[in-house]
């Protein structure tokens, strides 16, 4: 009875020191099979770059030239667009002006944040008049045929934004084409005449 007691016990013990042994011996090789499995990369993520515009808005620049000049030239204005579309280091070049190289602080826009990088901004003046000019007047014309004068005190500065902000043209959105408000608009300006005021008042256009 005492020999039986032992002899099973031993088995137990072998049974248990096996088991710890295959165990162990798992483990030591799952180890080994991890330890040269290959890494797992994770996938780069990739942000497109959006190209940036190379010229003014050709439906933005019909709008400035079709309704907002000839519009201003029957109320006695001679503008000219003294500044269009400009590149990114163009921009820079005007922002360090007063800044980091001579001359007068002009802009508080650097490259890739002002409207004039995405081609919908125009700044202008009077061929006879220079500045010297009935801006708020000006203003109302701009207004009507779709533009935005400027908020940031830039009086010569004409915009088109439609609610973008300047992130939204960083990003590459464009706002929805403007629409001429009268068809005699385009008809004068195929034929190379000028807009009459007859014309406005054909059209409906308000007195400014």
């Amino acid at each position: 009875m005492i020999l039986k007691s032992k002899t099973s016990g031993f088995r137990i013990l072998i049974t248990v020191i096996a088991f710890l042994f295959m165990s162990g011996g798992f483990l030591f090789l799952l180890n080994k099979v991890q330890s040269k499995a290959p890494p797992i990369f994770e996938l780069p993520i990739i942000v497109q770059s959006v190209p940036m515009p190379t010229d003014i808005d050709q439906n933005f620049l019909t709008q400035v030239n079709e309704c907002f000049i000839a519009t201003a030239t029957i109320y006695g204005y001679t503008l000219r667009i003294s500044s269009g579309f400009r590149t990114v280091e163009e921009q820079d070049q005007l922002y360090n002006q007063g800044r980091t190289i001579n001359g007068h602080i002009v802009t508080e826009a650097p490259g890739g944040k002002s409207i004039h990088n995405y081609g919908f901004a125009v700044d202008v003046v009077d061929r006879w008049h220079e500045y010297n000019i009935d801006w708020k007047k000006l203003g109302k014309i701009a207004t009507f045929c779709g533009l935005e004068p400027s908020d940031e005190g830039d009086i010569s500065h004409f915009e088109y934004r439609s609610g973008l902000t300047t992130a939204d043209f960083i990003a590459g959105r464009k706002p929805e084409p403007l629409i001429l408000p009268c068809t005699i608009m385009n008809e004068r300006a195929k034929v190379n005449q000028l807009l009459t005021f007859k014309d406005l008042q054909n059209c409906g256009v308000p007195k400014f």
